[in-house]
């Protein structure tokens, strides 16, 4: 597609969970850190990629005070309506930012997340049981949503899903996976 603006864009965009970007998003006691994950952040930077914060369901469907939950217990019929409208809001940005020739490079979820997971999400009927039944490979319920989405609509992004304890390892992968 043929770039439509005359000035400094780079034209790439990543999509990104939206506690990447907002730690304060996380259910209490789970923030890795104090605002956000600054690595993730410099990496895009320097790639001259924008970035694009996808709404967190958990926190816009139950609130910043809401309790820790599976993936199990977010899938209702509710909680997965309301992924998939947040997926489809995300595709039509996507689809958007390509008709001026601005590409997603890719979409960076959180791996263990119920809603955005990409290769683990979480198992169990309540989270107390969460060290027993523990992550489980799988998509997280908004991911799975936006997967589903972006294959109706035919396009291809890659995921990736990141894990705060092995930062420097998932940044040298989603560079292996980035477009130059």
């Amino acid at each position: 597609m043929k770039k439509l603006f005359k000035d400094k864009r780079s034209g790439k965009i990543t999509t990104v969970a939206h506690c990447i970007l907002n730690q304060n998003s996380r259910v209490s006691g789970l923030a890795e850190r104090s605002s956000m994950i600054t690595e993730i952040v410099e990496f895009f930077w320097r790639k001259k990629t924008g970035i694009l914060q996808m709404p967190c369901p958990e926190l816009t469907y139950a609130g910043v005070l809401r309790k820790p939950q599976t993936k199990d217990q977010y899938d209702t019929i509710m909680f997965r309506s309301h992924c998939r409208k947040i997926a489809d809001e995300i595709v039509d940005q996507i689809q958007d930012y390509a008709k001026c020739g601005i590409s997603t490079e890719i979409v960076i979820g959180v791996d263990g997340s119920p809603s955005c997971g990409v290769s683990e999400t979480s198992k169990g009927k309540t989270w107390k049981n969460l060290s027993k039944n523990g992550k489980v490979k799988g998509s997280g319920i908004l991911i799975e949503e936006l997967r589903f989405a972006l294959k109706e609509r035919e396009i291809s992004i890659p995921f990736y899903g990141i894990q705060y304890e092995r930062l420097s390892e998932d940044l040298a992968n989603i560079e292996k996976l980035l477009k130059d």
